[in-house]
């Protein structure tokens, strides 16, 4: 969100005029810290760079078979470890990110590939980016991997998950990707009375569970449990100051009698399922299924939200997978009585053009990733699968045809300004925002479906007199 009454100091923007700066970089280590959860305070110095990362490590807990056995979810990467993190200032809230993991899936679909290839690869740990397969059958394959044949790829070895804590990945992420306020404002920490904290809650993978933190090569069969590196978790924070002229205007506007209004972005998550047809369709039959949702954002200024709909765990994305259907579904919206669209919407490309109004750029993955749509069979009513256009090479044994209708995500802009400016987003009045949405079932798409809204909504921070004001 671009804030023009933000000091310069404060603004994640290049300032005008050349000015003298001095960053320095500490290594914190978490005051609290096990296997389910740490907290970081940090130092009442300088303004917190957005840039300052938190380092992770994972690992088997079957230190005798799962050694080198296991990776990271390939469309998401270290980010699975994350299931809340939570910025607050003394007891007070400032932003929270629920089901982390799959919020952050989302939005690393809409990097550059360049990005997540030559980046994310090493620092996250994502294996995400197709190219044209080895065979020149016009089919896409992973990039990235290491090929010890035409068919037979590997996760690179220096991102497989070890059991040594000491020769091991070290994986990072950023406080600007675990909250979309961090995207935009700098933390005055010098100017806060109270300390500034975040809290991360880590998922949890037992020895029975595969994809919820990490996934396993084809044919293992033993333990599956993920541990976290506790020794390996710090926090690299970069502290920010500026020529004293700078630091002491931004300290008035503090002290002053209005404060420091910082309007920042928030996220809300709405959890939610979609049972199974007690009667499962048969042969080419299809069953249309009327489902609404409401979501409780009543009062909020909504900029937009995002569906994921998770339906069967997949092998190489984990659980974090969001799929579509053979015969696509209809969605429509209902905000302060009005609907969204004057008709449902149900073509896949309309639902990628919607998708990328979220993000202001495209979705980047290919057809297939995205929508079953490209692969199926229009001619009979059911839609039946009947081309692939990913190669059936392999990733840890994994076919990696397994990616195909991995991404299909849904998403509306309620912004009512193209700018990206304060005060741009919907205010919802006090109805909640409805979901209306019609799935078709077939025999092939009859299973039960997790979803999650992430609506991004629009807050203010007030900072007088040292002392933080949040609201609602």
């Amino acid at each position: 969100m671009s804030n023009q009454s933000l000091p310069d100091v404060l603004n994640v923007q290049p300032i005008p005029s050349i000015q003298t700066m001095n960053i320095e970089t500490n290594q914190l280590d978490p005051i609290v810290i096990n296997q389910n959860f740490a907290r970081f305070v940090f130092e009442k110095k300088g303004i917190l760079d957005v840039g300052s990362t938190f380092t992770f490590s994972v690992h088997p807990t079957d230190t005798a078979n799962g050694d080198g056995k296991a990776f990271l979810p390939v469309k998401t990467g270290i980010h699975s470890l994350i299931k809340r993190a939570v910025l607050k200032v003394g007891t007070k809230v400032l932003a929270t990110s629920d089901d982390y993991a799959y919020y952050q899936t989302m939005k690393r679909a809409f990097k550059t590939n360049e990005e997540k290839s030559q980046k994310d690869l090493v620092k996250v740990g994502s294996t995400d980016v197709l190219e044209p397969d080895n065979q020149g059958d016009g089919e896409y394959q992973m990039k990235s991997l290491i090929y010890s044949a035409a068919a037979t790829g590997n996760i690179d070895p220096s991102l497989v998950l070890t059991v040594s804590e000491t020769e091991c990945p070290v994986f990072s992420i950023k406080l600007s990707e675990l909250f979309p306020m961090m995207k935009n404002i700098q933390l005055p920490l010098y100017l806060i009375a109270e300390h500034v904290s975040v809290e991360l809650t880590f998922n949890t993978q037992a020895s029975n569970q595969v994809g919820i933190i990490a996934c396993f090569e084809d044919g293992y069969g033993d333990g599956t449990g993920i541990k976290v590196g506790t020794d390996n978790v710090k926090f690299l924070a970069d502290y920010l100051t500026y020529e004293n002229e700078r630091m002491d205007a931004t300290a008035k506007i503090v002290m002053s009698e209005t404060g420091l209004v910082m309007p920042y972005e928030d996220l809300i998550l709405t959890s939610s399922n979609v049972p199974k047809l007690a009667t499962a369709p048969i042969g080419t039959n299809v069953v249309s299924q009327h489902t609404t949702r409401d979501l409780g954002l009543s009062g909020r200024n909504v900029r937009s939200i995002l569906l994921h709909d998770h339906g069967d765990d997949n092998v190489l994305t984990g659980v974090y997978g969001s799929s579509g259907y053979n015969v696509a579904d209809a969605y429509n919206w209902r905000v302060n009585d009005k609907l969204i669209y004057s008709r449902d919407v149900i073509n896949e490309a309309r639902k990628q053009n919607q998708l990328s109004h979220v993000f202001s750029t495209n979705i980047n993955c290919t057809s297939s990733e995205y929508s079953p749509d490209v692969n199926t069979d229009k001619l009979q009513p059911h839609h039946p699968k009947n081309q692939d256009l990913i190669k059936d090479n392999t990733c840890q044994g994994h076919s990696q045809r397994e990616l195909a209708n991995q991404l299909h995500f849904e998403g509306v802009d309620l912004s009512v300004s193209p700018l990206n400016v304060p005060g741009a987003g919907m205010l919802v009045g006090q109805k909640p925002v409805e979901h209306i949405r019609t799935l078709y079932r077939t025999a092939q798409n009859n299973d039960d479906r997790q979803l999650r809204y992430f609506s991004l909504v629009e807050r203010m921070m007030t900072l007088k007199a040292g002392q933080v004001m949040v609201s609602a």
